[in-house]
């Protein structure tokens, strides 16, 4: 498979190959169940999609697998607070910015809760959770090489301790 370099018949290349893959991506989600999302721009720029369900919908799946997910393949435990350290530091800059939006827009009116950023704080619960679990393995798993580590070795035929 090669780079087609003329400009006609890359793009009549690409409007039949677009039409297979969205064939394809509809015969897999009606065979599996499974939403189904493809997301591409044309060579022109155009923006095209096929979507089993509304690409919003498929997008907040994908955003929700991955924000749950995060951390799992973090080299550490640290790596990961700290990361969800950063997230918070963000997460209260934006809700201070729209704290102030809101009084500017509205002085003298009570700034109702903002849901979004309520869920956002359960799911980082969530994740704190997870993170603390996983440090307590390490420490855990660090305790026990520690423990194995100070275990004398005897040498064969080196007395275990008892006299005769």
């Amino acid at each position: 498979m090669k780079y087609v370099e003329s400009k006609e018949a890359r793009y009549v290349t690409f409007s039949k190959r677009k039409a297979g893959l969205f064939r394809k991506a509809e015969e897999f989600s009606t065979v599996t169940g499974a939403d189904v999302g493809v997301l591409f721009f044309s060579p022109s720029g155009k923006p095209c999609s096929y979507t089993s369900t509304s690409v919003e919908k498929i997008i907040g799946k994908f955003r929700e697998w991955k924000q749950q997910n995060t951390d799992e393949g973090k080299s550490s435990v640290f790596e990961a607070f700290d990361d969800l350290c950063k997230y918070k530091q963000d997460e209260n800059e934006k809700g201070k910015s729209r704290e102030l939006r809101y009084k500017v827009m509205y002085p003298g009116v009570e700034i109702p809760p903002d849901k979004e950023r309520l869920e956002k704080l359960v799911e980082m619960k969530l994740r704190l959770d997870k993170i603390n679990e996983a440090a307590k393995n390490h420490i855990q798993a660090e305790r026990l090489k520690f423990d194995l580590n100070i275990v004398p070795e005897y040498e064969v035929g080196e007395s275990s301790g008892t006299h005769h």
